[in-house]
């Protein structure tokens, strides 16, 4: 009985190792060009790893303004992201979230421990990036910053 046992778990072993697991790599829109660099470096990935990505664009919506009646059209936002998502050619999906505060509407939007991939402009002062991404880290995510030029 022992030696069913064990090798229906080599069995199932060897199956696990065949499977592809997903490896989900979240992106923020920034700007079109810091968007397009994080894009091109989570592509790099896809030879030995089967990446998806999930595009996020925060929109802060003013207190006055209500949040069902944003100042910035969803489907020209989706449309956006959409469009950069395609360029890159890799799978995924695209969200767009209004919050009163974009650290806050990017915490809400990703799931626990998520890994997140920031570009960003090399500045001697902080960048707004680059308080995202201490943000997100103190948040307890995975964050890589690629400071380009």
């Amino acid at each position: 009985m022992r030696s069913e046992q064990a090798s229906g778990f080599k069995a199932r072993t060897r199956q696990a190792t065949h499977e592809r697991a997903v490896l989900w790599i979240t992106i923020p829109y920034t700007t079109p060009q810091l968007t397009r660099e994080a894009l091109r470096y989570a592509g790099v990935c896809t030879d030995a790893l089967d990446v998806h990505i999930h595009l996020i664009d925060v929109h802060t919506v003013p207190f006055p303004c209500p949040m069902e009646c944003p100042p910035v059209s969803k489907e020209h936002s989706e449309r956006r992201l959409l469009e950069l998502a395609q360029q890159s050619r890799l799978p995924g999906r695209a969200h767009v979230v209004y919050s009163r505060d974009q650290f806050e509407g990017f915490l809400g939007a990703l799931p626990p421990k998520s890994l997140v991939v920031i570009a960003t402009k090399k500045r001697w002062w902080p960048t707004r990036e680059t308080k995202l991404a201490r943000f997100l880290t103190q948040a307890h995510h995975e964050v890589m910053l690629l400071v380009v030029r």
